[in-house]
């Protein structure tokens, strides 16, 4: 089967999607632009706890579900600092930063997220999300629906990626997103976003690239296929460059966490943000979540101090490194003009395993920060009585995740259509 354009274009090194979109970024350019909205979604990749991210402490079925996991006030401190919300929940210690912009009014917290007939398969639960389709049928990704009625014509970085893969969330039919994965180089981190070569002959380099540009340069039928992918190739090779010459004239004061898996990938966003001013919808792959084991930790510690553990990292990288980042828009002037969605493709079971873990379950719980949201608390949290769960014994949702979309659809994204994207029309919660 013959390979087309864009199977092409998506397969190939990453610099390849960049060099369809290069030409069209204006240098220079300011990145404030009036009612510039810009939206990064973090995904929470392997089911995050949402019972011990938003801890509903007073509830004795949560005490009882969990004899070991579960959080009393007085351990939901952090250097001194409480994280409990009200007489009903409390964030993990772990997120004393968002605790704080949460005092100040800018986080909202959707309780009881998921879908019908839920999937506790990882795979097909991610697909579920990020094509906001439970059916499995849309090829798509939402935000690459929208992309291609608003998107279209518009810088080919209005919409990046930085991961491992691209996303089923960013797939479109119309637009390419390029898809970055963030390089280990503290000083030029979109060094693996570069035009490859033959990494066995790092020294051969510049001859292996004359090498192509000559034969990419040669003369090809006008409008066959092996024209078109010279021609992208081209436009890569020199499209590469380009990007990192203008990410570079990023400046900051602010200092991103060191040893934070956040950190690169969320700078990478800044970066972005403050030299394209076309540049505003992002996406962020954040792993290890899926805690079936010592979910708390495994020294002695844990019996005096739950903030230690794989849960309680996770949670503390995610909350210093959205601080890190929303501090560093502020300082752009841009604080007005970003809003941060956390995802994850279901949560946990309410009551704990053997191996003082937790395993797959249903509904959870999201955030949604920044200073144009309204802080506080959306949707219900759903019941942990016995009688309410479901027959696999978790909590049932309570807010379709798609609520979610439609308001940041309707409410945030320019010319955003939630009912053609969506394809149906959702309840807003209200958060926008």
């Amino acid at each position: 089967m013959r390979t087309t354009r864009r199977q092409f274009i998506k397969t190939s090194a990453s610099a390849v999607t960049l060099s369809m979109v290069m030409p069209k970024i204006i240098l220079g350019q300011s990145p404030v632009t009036l009612n510039r909205r810009i939206f990064v979604m973090i995904q929470m990749e392997g089911a995050n706890d949402g019972l011990n991210t938003i801890i509903p402490y007073s509830n004795s079925r949560y005490i009882s579900l969990r004899p070991f996991l579960h959080f009393k006030p007085e351990e939901m401190v952090n250097n001194g600092v409480s994280t409990v919300i009200n007489n009903d929940f409390g964030f993990h210690p772990s997120l004393v930063e968002l605790k704080g912009f949460w005092d100040a009014g800018k986080v909202a917290a959707v309780l009881g997220v998921g879908y019908p007939s839920a999937n506790l398969s990882h795979f097909s639960s991610t697909d579920i999300w990020m094509s906001a389709d439970p059916t499995q049928r849309t090829g798509t990704g939402w935000i690459g629906r929208y992309a291609d009625t608003a998107l279209v014509g518009k810088s080919g970085l209005s919409a990046i990626s930085f991961g491992s893969v691209l996303p089923r969330v960013m797939f479109a039919n119309k637009v390419v997103v390029p898809n970055i994965a963030p390089s280990n180089n503290a000083n030029n981190l979109f060094s693996n976003y570069t035009y490859q070569t033959d990494g066995r002959y790092t020294g051969d380099r510049n001859n292996q690239l004359n090498t192509f540009k000559a034969n990419s340069t040669r003369a090809f039928d006008v409008g066959s296929f092996v024209e078109a992918i010279a021609d992208a190739g081209m436009e890569a090779e020199s499209g590469a460059g380009t990007l990192a010459n203008v990410v570079n004239t990023y400046q900051s004061s602010v200092t991103y966490p060191a040893g934070n898996p956040l950190s690169n990938p969320l700078k990478m966003v800044a970066q972005v943000v403050t030299t394209i001013g076309d540049a505003n919808i992002f996406h962020v792959r954040y792993g290890g979540f899926d805690n079936h084991s010592q979910q708390i930790g495994t020294t002695a510690d844990q019996f005096t101090n739950k903030a230690i553990g794989a849960h309680a990292n996770l949670l503390r990288f995610l909350s210093q490194g959205v601080k890190a980042f929303l501090d560093d828009m502020a300082e752009h002037g841009l604080a007005d003009n970003v809003v941060v969605l956390t995802y994850s493709e279901f949560g946990r079971r309410p009551n704990e395993n053997a191996s003082k873990g937790t395993d797959h379950g249903e509904a959870s719980e999201l955030f949604v920060i920044g200073n144009a949201i309204k802080g506080g608390f959306f949707g219900a949290q759903p019941s942990l009585e016995a009688t309410a769960l479901s027959r696999a014994g978790n909590p049932v949702f309570t807010t379709d995740f798609r609520q979610v979309y439609a308001e940041i659809l309707d409410k945030w994204l320019p010319n955003g259509d939630s009912p053609g994207v969506l394809n149906s029309t959702f309840n807003h919660l209200g958060f926008l």
